[in-house]
């Protein structure tokens, strides 16, 4: 009896090698799925389990279209099914589907778990093996850019008469030349500041006085002398003066005239 049960065990799970898959739908898989995952011991036991898992709450990675020649969805698959299940629990390790017509089509889902790929069609439930493809997501083609048009070339049949532009080097020069560069850029400074204008005249804060030999005082600014710029000859140019505005006027004149009247006033105290 144990030797019939054995041979009835074995038979119904039989492993064989190829088989035509040319009827979907006629002989369907009728075990659980998680028995027909576990049949794939080359899949380590925790990819089974999310794959069984997923499978059981229908959380599919593609919907695809079986044909005769190939499995289309977003992702590019083998066209191969292998390791099939069939009735209780027969499982064909390669199946065919040459007997198929060109236009025939059975909807399929597959789960994936990093590279185990699991195909469910569903008019019979087979449970079976795919590969999918290292370029999962099929990419759009990169448009290639026009070729930009060089100078030089022809708008349409007329001759632009233009020449294709000629990558910059800088100039080399010799001393004198260099020299000769050197002071017209100077002379060009000075030309620039000789120019007329009027510029801001600001008055110091405090006012120095010295006294003449006749007894008159003079006021002195304090302040430094205005820069100078050399010239392209001996000696030294002076920046140009600048010229006060007229309300500056005023108020120097208000100021010299208070100074005077100081310098009177200490005078008569003096010779008193």
């Amino acid at each position: 009896m144990s030797i019939l049960l054995a041979v009835t065990l074995a038979a119904a799970s039989s492993v064989q090698p190829s088989c035509s898959w040319d009827h979907p739908g006629v002989n369907p898989y009728t075990g659980p799925t998680s028995a027909a995952i576990d049949r794939y011991t080359d899949i380590p036991a925790a990819v089974r389990s999310t794959l069984k898992r997923r499978m059981e709450e229908g959380q599919s990675d593609d919907k695809v279209t079986i044909t005769r020649d190939g499995i289309a969805g977003k992702n590019k698959y083998d066209p191969t099914i292998r390791d099939m299940h069939f009735g209780a629990a027969s499982v064909c390790a390669t199946v065919t589907r040459s007997k198929w017509s060109a236009q025939r089509q059975e909807p399929g889902a597959v789960y994936c778990v990093d590279e185990h790929c699991i195909l469910v069609p569903k008019i019979c439930g087979n449970v079976s093996r795919i590969n999918r493809k290292p370029d999962a997501v099929a990419k759009a083609p990169v448009e290639v850019p026009p070729p930009v048009a060089k100078l030089g070339d022809k708008l349409g049949d007329k001759d632009l008469g233009l020449v294709d532009a000629q990558p910059y080097e800088p100039e080399e020069l010799t001393e004198k030349e260099q020299a000769e560069r050197d002071r017209l850029q100077r002379q060009a400074a000075l030309d620039a500041a000789k120019k007329p204008g009027v510029q801001e005249f600001e008055l110091p804060e405090t006012f120095e006085f010295e006294t003449n030999p006749d007894g008159s005082l003079v006021v002195v600014d304090p302040r430094p002398l205005p820069p100078y710029l050399p010239n392209d000859g001996d000696g030294i140019t002076p920046s140009p003066t600048a010229v006060p505005e007229a309300d500056t006027w005023a108020m120097l004149l208000a100021g010299l005239g208070i100074v005077g009247a100081v310098a009177r006033r200490r005078q008569r105290r003096q010779a008193d």
